[in-house]
């Protein structure tokens, strides 16, 4: 597989992942090269809090991956995240009328034009459609005719502080960071297919720290949230409700965990390292958790005033997604149909990577060559540093 060697980091909650790989965009598969893995330190959903030990654990996966001499694309999740839909309009008054790339990029820079808390700051612009001269369901207006023309758009935000302590600890390791991409996005790019999208699907990535939400209709992005739970909360209620170390309650989880409750026998026992506990009670524990995140989503996609049964149903990803029993539990919830998806089209001898937790991965790889295919002077994806963090920032993710 011909095609530029690209370089993908997942700075997750629980565990850092990078990836070096090569793309081929014409045939629209990812060949994974090398994979880095290490036990993440220093992250509290999503977001460092000790520079020092999240430099250390992303360090030791860019060593396990082998990473030289390249720029890699970075996943950011978190808390400090927010997004909302919005919409601007400008005459053309170019030459013929026609609209051209230079007129797209002056109607993004409009939608980056609101007002936000003095930390804040705009990552992305993803357009979600245009409106040309009252015609809608325009998806590419560049060399189309039209007077006035309307961006709709998906605005995603971020403090700049959290962005900057990202930053700081990858490049604390000796990288240097091209861009910088919401998980969810990258999430999508590796598990979703174009009809899904077109239809209308959710998409759920169940991580360690966060569950990050992602809604797709005719094609575009609708709606992005970030949940505060993920799969360290399973494991952490666990260990407070049997009264064990998290780390004991983490392998019950992944050796016997279930959501379903109903479906338990209520004296059944489970043993591990020579103690024996109960299986209705753990499933009971983890159920209540996963209905809150559950619940959680249903609710912020209601309050986005969208549907939650779309006709591509729900997706779910991420390492929290493999919780036996979850697409059952979200299939109620949600009423939709559901499904656990793994990324797609991977390629390559590193046969781990075709599991839900790497989605992210995978997609950034994806996303990483999307952008070297554009150009680094379309997206505005240049070379980003900790010192020029606040003046670079401004610039960041143009056309998303």
């Amino acid at each position: 597989m011909s095609g530029r060697l690209v370089y993908g980091i997942d700075v997750g909650t629980t565990k850092i992942v990078a990836l070096a790989g090569r793309v081929d965009p014409r045939r629209g598969w990812v060949e994974v090269l090398s994979k880095g893995e290490a036990p993440s330190r220093g992250l509290r959903r999503g977001m460092i809090v000790d520079r020092e030990l999240a430099a250390e654990s992303i360090a030791a996966a860019i060593d396990d991956c082998e990473v030289s001499g390249g720029r890699v694309i970075v996943g950011i999740a978190g808390g400090h995240l927010s997004s909302f839909n919005t919409e601007v309009t400008l005459l053309n008054r170019g030459r013929n009328r026609t609209v051209t790339r230079r007129f797209v990029r002056r109607l993004e820079e409009e939608a980056r034009r609101v007002e936000l808390d003095e930390d804040a700051q705009v990552l992305h612009v993803v357009p979600r459609g245009y409106v040309l001269d009252g015609t809608e369901g325009v998806k590419n207006p560049v060399g189309l005719a039209a007077r006035k023309v309307t961006l709709r758009a998906h605005v995603v935000c971020g403090a700049i502080s959290s962005i900057q302590n990202l930053l700081a600890a990858v490049e604390d390791c000796g990288v240097r960071v091209s861009r910088v991409v919401l998980e969810p996005l990258a999430s999508a790019e590796a598990c979703l297919t174009e009809e899904e999208r077109e239809n209308g699907v959710i998409l759920l990535d169940v991580g360690g720290g966060t569950t990050d939400i992602a809604v797709f209709q005719r094609g575009a992005l609708s709606h992005t949230d970030v949940i505060p739970l993920g799969g360290q909360s399973f494991s952490s209620d666990l260990a407070y409700g049997l009264k064990i170390p998290v780390d004991r309650a983490e392998r019950l989880k992944l050796r016997y965990g279930t959501v379903l409750s109903s479906a338990v026998d209520p004296v059944a026992a489970v043993g591990l390292g020579g103690r024996h506990y109960n299986a209705h009670f753990m499933s009971q524990i983890l159920e209540c958790r996963a209905r809150e995140i559950l619940e959680y989503a249903r609710d912020s996609i209601r309050e986005a005033h969208l549907p939650t049964s779309l006709p591509a149903g729900a997706v779910l990803t991420g390492g929290g997604s493999l919780l036996d029993g979850l697409p059952e539990l979200a299939e109620d919830i949600l009423r939709t149909r559901v499904r656990t998806a793994r990324p797609r089209r991977v390629r390559g001898r590193i046969e781990p990577i075709q599991k839900p937790q790497y989605s992210t991965s995978v997609g950034l790889l994806y996303l990483a060559a999307k952008n070297d295919h554009a150009g680094s002077e379309s997206k505005g994806a240049r070379a980003l540093s900790f010192g020029s963090i606040v003046e670079a920032v401004k610039s960041w993710f143009r056309g998303g």
